[in-house]
């Protein structure tokens, strides 16, 4: 996938661009269960982009974070990509990124608010920060759950370490437990600080999570794993293998899906039973309307205008609603219908906007989904293994009187009023694929088929290149 390349203009700098970056990407994985995987991402402020797709050399998970990179890290201008010295960054919000990866900063200093969110009184709270890319971003969140048999915390997914982030942690108790519940890059990056940082808590990961750039043993990395999160012949947590002391308060299931490529999808998802909370990380989730607290309102303001030579727009709610939407079709579809590319002069390679998207925007707001590209290239592939799934979850956590009534995703809105029925509802295109195979128009499921051309083409091509069928 190649785009031409511009020239560094200051003014346009600001908003996105697929043209203002030289990304390379290279993923090379094995079919052992601990085999190295190598990404690398290298940005610059002009160049060709281009991203390399091998059947031979690159696997699912790979694939999509490369793409990943192409679309939405080429919004990001060079000098917000690689920040070797933390001037100018508020002390107690700035931290060190020391891989290269596909969001701000690519490598170096960088800088994130924290906000922290009760979600269930005195027993679950959200620690929030922005994860981004120039004007593209979304919220991403560490759960934290409070114990009754100890007091102590469980804390889901940590994020950047800041001053802010861990003086935030600290003010809800003692983590005693941490807990990796996939193995998606953004959720697990951040667990050496941690681990550091509270030397005494038990660290819990789910099966088949690897370090990167190379597949190293954790406790190379100074992590002291105490056990993998497994389950037995039947389904349940393995007693064979080390569990949790919690299972009584947080019970939790695993979905492996083995068929979406040459490395299996794998995420834990818990359930609180005290708040009839199912915990998930990418597994659904629900849009808001608003934008987030701690998104950026530059960004949204420099994406609100149809006209990137417009921007940024003046700062009134209706503007940050309007770059909020478009930044949240950009990162659900990577290319929705109503969004182009200047093809030339001054604002060439920057993204303009055509009257429609408004309503593409209303078609995946607050409602309960998984992403489109993880339906695209994951559930879609993996059929039998998600419907099993999803009927365990129902089966074992959804009776009337005990079962859950909401959850809580790491992305976007929190908690999600929502049981097995809504569940089983944005699940419904698993036994509806219609004749385009990915049951866009499976009720309660439905999503925007002109939005998703570009995933369709971009799951074609993975097709081609045998990462799933």
């Amino acid at each position: 996938l190649t785009c031409d390349s511009h020239t560094s203009h200051p003014a346009r700098d600001r908003m996105p661009s697929l043209a203002a970056a030289n990304i390379t990407v290279t993923a090379a994985w094995s079919r052992a269960r601990r085999s190295a995987r190598v990404l690398t991402v290298a940005a610059a402020g002009s160049g060709n982009a281009t991203t390399e797709v091998s059947s031979s050399s690159i696997g699912r998970r790979g694939a999509l974070v490369g793409f990943g990179a192409f679309v939405l890290g080429a919004a990001s201008p060079a000098n917000a990509a690689v920040r070797l010295l933390p001037t100018d960054l508020d002390p107690r919000r700035r931290f060190f990124q020391n891989l290269v990866e596909p969001w701000e900063p690519y490598f170096g200093w960088g800088e994130r608010v924290t906000v922290q969110r009760e979600l269930v009184p005195g027993s679950i709270w959200s620690l929030e920060q922005e994860q981004a890319l120039d004007v593209l971003a979304m919220n991403i969140r560490t759960t934290v759950v409070k114990l009754k048999s100890t007091g102590g915390l469980v804390v889901f997914s940590p994020q950047a370490p800041t001053r802010e982030f861990f003086e935030l942690l600290d003010e809800l108790g003692v983590v005693e437990h941490v807990v990796l519940p996939t193995y998606a890059l953004e959720h697990k990056v951040w667990l050496p600080p941690l681990s550091r940082r509270y030397p005494r808590a038990k660290i819990w990961v789910t099966e088949g999570i690897w370090s990167v750039p190379v597949d190293l043993p954790l406790e190379w990395l100074g992590i002291e794993k105490t056990g993998t999160l497994t389950l037995d012949r039947r389904g349940l947590p393995d007693d064979a293998e080390r569990t949790p002391p919690w299972l009584d308060e947080l019970d939790y299931r695993v979905l492996r899906v083995d068929t979406a490529g040459a490395n299996p999808y794998i995420e834990t998802c818990f359930y609180h039973r005290e708040s009839r909370s199912l915990l998930v990380t990418d597994l659904v989730l629900s849009i808001p309307t608003f934008p987030p607290e701690v998104i950026s309102r530059n960004r949204l303001l420099n994406l609100a205008p149809d006209d990137p030579a417009d921007a940024p727009a003046a700062l009134t709610d209706e503007n940050l609603m309007i770059g909020w939407a478009k930044a949240s079709l950009v990162v659900s579809f990577l290319g929705p219908s109503r969004q182009s590319q200047v093809e030339d002069g001054e604002f060439k390679g920057k993204l303009k906007w055509e009257s429609g998207y408004e309503k593409s925007f209303e078609s995946i707001r607050e409602r309960t989904i998984p992403s489109p590209i993880l339906r695209t290239l994951v559930f879609s592939k993996g059929r039998g293994f998600t419907r099993d799934f999803i009927n365990v979850l129902c089966r074992d956590w959804g009776d009337e009187e005990t079962g859950f009534v909401q959850i809580i995703p790491a992305h976007y809105n929190a908690p999600i009023a929502a049981g097995p029925a809504e569940l089983r509802r944005a699940f419904a295109f698993i036994d509806q694929p219609g004749t385009d195979g990915l049951g866009l128009d499976a009720p309660g499921a439905e999503l925007p088929e002109e939005d998703m051309k570009l995933l369709k083409q971009v799951n074609d091509v993975l097709v081609k290149v045998g990462l799933g069928s």
